[in-house]
């Protein structure tokens, strides 16, 4: 059990590695960075992290989701699902937590101030995926953890959900052109580059949009689904740090507590129906 999460690491690193290959080869926008300098500090800052989120997200919340399920708590245990349809209830729920998770980080102004850093990356591309400030990563393993505990999440569905999570964050982060026929197909159940580019848009009304990790029917039933926008209008990134030296590595880490996050938070409301444009060439 404990060599699971050493091998989600290696898998998350494999998946990157690849999607970096292909955006190097079919790239969809040029990058307002150096790609060798962008990539290495989102590396850096993901390994900064490494340590304690290995020790919270993975051995510490799969320890829990053991003892969940031991002792019989929580929503799953109760309906008596097999293994097959426990796992893919669990894929399902905790995906929706992330939705909702994601939708407080966008609407509480606490949660906004480490979230923001997240969201000031120019670029984007897979390696934008595993760009998060340690207190967010701390906040989301403890949500995590609540929910392994009321959904009785067992082992299996926690790490197939999380390695599910983690290749669908690369992917959708990627910058990556995907065949135009293709696209609208996939966005009908997942949420797709074309799509989360919006979220990563400096306006707030696009960026409070798009809140969904997997699956894209989330922004749909919940009123946050926004598509239309012409992609070559897209500036990535926040108002607050326009340009490379303002998205530092030291930069990065202040962005909770610095002057530029204060009196901020009248951008963080969502919009309660975002308009759905859709003619509008993407």
């Amino acid at each position: 059990m404990f060599e699971m999460p050493v091998q989600r690491w290696v898998f998350l690193l494999a998946v990157t590695a690849a999607l970096l290959g292909v955006e190097w080869a079919v790239p969809f926008r040029t990058p307002i960075q150096s790609k060798l300098e962008h990539v290495s500090t989102n590396l850096i800052i993901f390994g900064s992290n490494s340590l304690i989120a290995q020790l919270l997200a993975g051995w510490t919340l799969l320890i829990w989701s053991s003892y969940v399920t031991s002792e019989g708590w929580g929503l799953l245990y109760h309906l008596s699902l097999g293994p097959l349809a426990h796992v893919m209830v669990s894929i399902i729920l905790l995906d929706l937590v992330a939705y909702g998770l994601h939708r407080l980080y966008h609407h509480v102004p606490l949660l906004w101030r480490i979230h923001r850093a997240h969201h000031s990356d120019l670029d984007m591309d897979a390696t934008t995926s595993i760009r998060f400030h340690l207190g967010e990563v701390v906040t989301t393993t403890g949500i995590k953890g609540l929910a392994v505990w009321a959904l009785g999440v067992s082992p299996a569905g926690f790490l197939i959900s999380e390695s599910l999570t983690l290749a669908a964050g690369l992917f959708s982060h990627g910058n990556v052109r995907l065949p135009s026929r293709l696209e609208p197909r996939l966005r009908w159940a997942i949420v797709t580059p074309t799509m989360h580019w919006i979220h990563h848009s400096r306006r707030p009304a696009e960026h409070n949009t798009n809140l969904g990790a997997v699956f894209s029917g989330w922004d749909r039933l919940f009123g946050s689904y926004c598509m239309g926008v012409a992609q070559h209008e897209i500036q990535f990134g926040l108002d607050e740090y326009p340009t490379p030296e303002d998205v530092t590595l030291m930069r990065f880490y202040r962005m909770p507590f610095d002057k530029a996050c204060r009196g901020m938070e009248q951008d963080t409301s969502l919009t309660t129906s975002p308009v759905v444009r859709t003619n509008v060439k993407t």
